[in-house]
C-alpha cells in the first residue's frame, strides 16, 4: 500500500515566503523579488501574499509597495518563549520537590 502524501506544494511555498520575509523586516521584498527567490511565477506569490495578509502574517507597505512580515510572526515567537518559560518553571518545581531536604 502506498504511503499517503500530505505535503502540499502551495502550503510549503507559503511557509518559504514567511521565512524569506523574516530575512528583512525593515525594507521587505517586492513580489518580483520573492518570485525570483523562490523560483515560482509571480501569480503564485500574489496569491500567497494575499493569504498571508488575510491571516495577519504579512503586510504591504503603503509607501513602497514592498511586503513585510507582520506582527503576528513576532507574537508567535513571544508565545513560544512564554511556553518555554512555563515549562522551565514546572521543571524547576519538580526538581525542587525531589531535592528538598526533609
Amino acid at each position: 500500500m502506498a504511503e499517503p502524501k500530505y505535503t502540499n506544494e502551495a502550503q510549503q511555498r507559503i511557509l518559504k515566503v514567511v521565512v524569506l520575509l523574516a530575512e528583512d523586516v525593515v525594507t521587505g521584498f517586492s513580489p518580483t523579488q520573492i518570485a525570483t527567490e523562490l523560483g515560482v511565477p509571480a501569480s503564485y506569490v500574489t496569491r500567497d501574499l494575499e493569504n498571508l495578509k488575510t491571516a495577519g502574517w504579512a503586510m504591504q507597505s503603503e509607501e513602497t509597495g514592498r511586503w513585510l512580515l507582520a506582527a503576528k510572526a513576532g507574537a508567535v515567537g513571544v508565545k513560544v518563549m512564554h511556553s518555554i518559560d512555563r515549562a522551565e518553571r514546572k521543571v524547576t518545581e519538580a526538581r525542587n520537590r525531589f531535592t528538598r531536604n526533609t
